[in-house]
């Protein structure tokens, strides 16, 4: 075996090399996510779905006031219908799960009149509209890629046109769980800090 290793010494590094390789890209990708600590803050967004057959009956508009979410309605009138309706989201880091904050327009009455009103599906959290959650996560995307060292040289390498929660060397992609929701229009609200 010896004498094999010796006679052979470049097939056996161009063999083993690539595993290597392999070996310390996984430790590097993988291993900081176990051991790091998830986002401990969900964090809200504003997605758009669009319906070519109808046209959305109320455009909402999000924003934030005093750490409480508001929202604006109003009547979808236009002669040119908009078939574009926002829908509210939150993303869990700990499950890594995206779910849909129904709006119950019938609640927001009041809002219809132009007037911003607190979102009752919404009342009880605290939303921080900081770019970095209070745990250091920071919204990433939609065009972020990495190629690494070797792949720079040889054009190798991924892009991924969807969006994740970074923090140093380590970050969790958005899933996107709704086909017709186009998720590279995504809008940002800000951080749940207390529900």
């Amino acid at each position: 075996m010896k004498n094999f290793i010796k006679e052979n010494l470049v097939l056996v590094i161009g063999l083993t090399l690539p595993l290597l390789l392999i070996v310390l890209f996984f430790v590097a990708t993988v291993i900081p996510k176990l051991m790091g600590t998830p986002p401990q803050y969900e964090m809200l967004f504003t997605t758009n779905h669009y319906d070519y057959q109808n046209p959305a009956d109320y455009l909402l508009e999000f924003a934030v006031k005093n750490q409480q979410l508001t929202i604006k309605v109003r009547k979808n009138e236009s002669k040119d219908k908009n078939y574009t309706s926002k829908k509210l989201m939150a993303y869990d880091g700990k499950t890594e799960t995206v779910r849909e904050i129904v709006v119950d327009i019938a609640k927001t009455t009041e809002a219809t009149t132009g007037n911003a009103v607190v979102l009752e599906e919404t009342k009880n959290m605290a939303i921080d509209t900081s770019s970095i959650s209070p745990d250091g996560y920071s919204l990433d995307g939609p065009s972020y890629g990495g190629s690494g060292l070797v792949g720079g040289f040889f054009g190798g390498g991924y892009r991924n046109s969807g969006f994740r929660l970074k923090k140093g060397g380590v970050g969790y992609q958005v899933p996107n769980t709704q086909q017709n929701t186009y998720y590279n229009q995504m809008q940002f609200i800000g951080w749940v800090i207390k529900k």
